[in-house]
């Protein structure tokens, strides 16, 4: 099932799937985001590779919340670095 152009808003994200020259063109935060879809017809983030779906928006709420722990993490160890 092909995906069609939406827009959403999570986690105070904007998550756009959008056509551009025939393709659709993924967006977090109006930042075009890579992606693959594999033989089963999974989706799949260049960046966020070890998590697939059939549902690309899943994928993207998904790196959305992956970013943010990854972000918190490294918040945390900097601040244990500064003692």
């Amino acid at each position: 099932m092909k995906p069609e152009p939406e827009c959403q808003e999570y986690e105070g994200h904007s998550i756009e799937l959008r056509e551009r020259k025939g393709k659709l063109e993924l967006l977090i935060d109006n930042v075009p985001i890579r992606y693959g879809q594999m033989h089963n017809g999974m989706y799949f983030l260049h960046e966020y590779a070890f998590d697939h779906t059939h549902d690309l928006m899943e994928l993207a709420r998904r790196f959305v919340d992956y970013r943010r722990k990854v972000d918190m993490i490294r918040r945390e160890q900097s601040l244990k670095g500064g003692k």
